[in-house]
């Protein structure tokens, strides 16, 4: 799929899952608590995924993956750029504890230079999300901003991609393994 086909997909997809969202919470009440709240999330993702027919093909995105990719999607489908498609899944992750992110409120030189080209981003992006959320309750404008966010945050990733891979073909294999090592013994810290 070249990369136009995709971005149409990509917006389609967002639409259907709009429309699920909706759909689905359209009479629901707020969860009480985490736990419901996480409950009701799986209830959703296991209905859009395998339940709910897409309006603009008439199979659910476990059908249309299942076409494409000539197997049955795993349960826990990791969302991956070799397989893309519409089905969604959500990871809880159990090890999570948010006493253990005290102190990185502070920002470090590398994400002041980020928040300033965030910034920038929303306010080119500001147009278009102020036309898509009017009307809407702040949880659905929150989620639209999100995955608006998340798209332009996968689009500047393949961008850098893009980039390294150039500035790759121009090193020395010696320049490729200090590179490498380098970035080994920076995730080690």
């Amino acid at each position: 799929m070249d990369k136009e086909a995709m971005k149409k997909e990509g917006t389609r997809g967002m639409k259907e899952f709009d429309l699920a969202w909706k759909e689905f919470f359209k009479n629901k009440l707020h969860p009480k608590n985490d736990e419901e709240e996480k409950k009701e999330l799986e209830e959703f993702g296991h209905w859009y995924n395998y339940v709910r027919k897409q309006s603009d093909t008439g199979k659910t995105p476990a059908e249309m993956y299942k076409e494409i990719y000539g197997k049955e999607p795993s349960q826990n489908l990791p969302i991956n750029s070799q397989e893309p498609g519409r089905m969604i899944n959500f990871e809880w992750d159990g090890d999570y504890n948010e006493s253990d992110l005290k102190g990185e409120d502070e920002l470090d030189e590398s994400q002041e230079g980020a928040v300033v080209v965030a910034t920038e981003i929303f306010e080119d992006s500001w147009k278009r999300i102020k036309q898509e959320i009017d009307g809407v309750d702040k949880k659905e404008a929150c989620k639209y901003s999100f995955i608006l966010g998340f798209l332009d945050y996968l689009k500047m990733m393949d961008k850098k991609a893009e980039l390294m891979e150039k500035k790759m073909k121009k090193m020395s294999k010696e320049e490729i393994e200090k590179f490498i090592d380098n970035f080994k013994e920076y995730k080690k810290n």
